[in-house]
Protein backbone atom coordinates (compact mmCIF):
# COMPACT_ATOMS: atom_id res chain seq x y z
CA UNK A 1 0.00 0.00 0.00
CA UNK A 2 1.64 3.28 -1.08
CA UNK A 3 1.18 6.56 0.72
CA UNK A 4 0.05 9.39 -1.58
CA UNK A 5 1.48 12.08 0.77
CA UNK A 6 5.14 11.19 0.15
CA UNK A 7 6.89 12.85 -2.81
CA UNK A 8 8.33 10.60 -5.49
CA UNK A 9 12.16 10.37 -5.42
CA UNK A 10 14.09 12.13 -8.17
CA UNK A 11 15.56 10.20 -11.08
CA UNK A 12 19.05 10.43 -9.61
CA UNK A 13 17.90 9.07 -6.27
CA UNK A 14 16.10 6.17 -7.95
CA UNK A 15 19.25 5.28 -9.93
CA UNK A 16 21.32 5.48 -6.74
CA UNK A 17 18.89 3.19 -4.92
CA UNK A 18 19.15 0.55 -7.66
CA UNK A 19 22.96 0.75 -7.83
CA UNK A 20 23.26 0.63 -4.03
CA UNK A 21 21.63 -2.81 -4.05
CA UNK A 22 24.46 -4.15 -6.24
CA UNK A 23 27.48 -2.05 -5.21
CA UNK A 24 26.81 -1.46 -1.51
CA UNK A 25 28.20 1.40 0.56
CA UNK A 26 31.51 3.16 -0.14
CA UNK A 27 34.63 1.33 1.03
CA UNK A 28 36.28 3.98 3.19
CA UNK A 29 38.54 1.80 5.30
CA UNK A 30 38.71 1.19 9.01
CA UNK A 31 38.19 3.98 11.54
CA UNK A 32 41.14 2.58 13.50
CA UNK A 33 43.68 3.37 10.79
CA UNK A 34 45.23 6.86 10.79
CA UNK A 35 44.97 9.07 7.72
CA UNK A 36 47.72 8.54 5.22
CA UNK A 37 49.82 11.35 3.80
CA UNK A 38 51.64 11.58 0.48
CA UNK A 39 53.25 8.32 -0.62
CA UNK A 40 56.78 9.73 -0.34
CA UNK A 41 58.75 12.95 -0.01
CA UNK A 42 59.31 13.20 -3.76
CA UNK A 43 55.95 14.93 -4.38
CA UNK A 44 56.81 18.29 -5.93
CA UNK A 45 54.99 21.62 -5.76
CA UNK A 46 53.43 22.56 -9.13
CA UNK A 47 54.29 26.24 -8.50
CA UNK A 48 57.96 26.24 -7.43
CA UNK A 49 59.13 22.64 -8.03
CA UNK A 50 60.41 22.09 -4.47
CA UNK A 51 59.38 19.15 -2.29
CA UNK A 52 56.06 19.71 -0.50
CA UNK A 53 57.74 18.96 2.85
CA UNK A 54 59.78 22.19 2.46
CA UNK A 55 56.65 24.37 2.39
CA UNK A 56 55.05 26.11 5.34
CA UNK A 57 51.33 26.56 5.93
CA UNK A 58 49.41 29.41 7.53
CA UNK A 59 45.97 28.66 8.92
CA UNK A 60 43.55 31.55 9.23
CA UNK A 61 39.80 31.54 9.85
CA UNK A 62 39.14 32.44 6.21
CA UNK A 63 41.50 30.02 4.48
CA UNK A 64 44.68 27.93 4.58
CA UNK A 65 47.70 29.35 2.76
CA UNK A 66 50.81 27.56 1.50
CA UNK A 67 54.10 29.44 1.44
CA UNK A 68 56.67 28.23 -1.10
CA UNK A 69 60.34 28.14 0.00
CA UNK A 70 61.48 29.76 -3.25
CA UNK A 71 59.94 32.45 -5.46
CA UNK A 72 57.84 31.09 -8.33
CA UNK A 73 59.35 30.78 -11.75
CA UNK A 74 59.23 33.93 -13.88
CA UNK A 75 56.41 33.96 -16.45
CA UNK A 76 57.37 33.59 -20.08
CA UNK A 77 57.55 36.87 -21.97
Amino acid sequence: MSQPDLPRPSLGQRIYNVLFKFLGPAQLGSFDQPETGPADDSYRCPVCGHAMSEHTYINSPERKRMICPAPPLAPHA
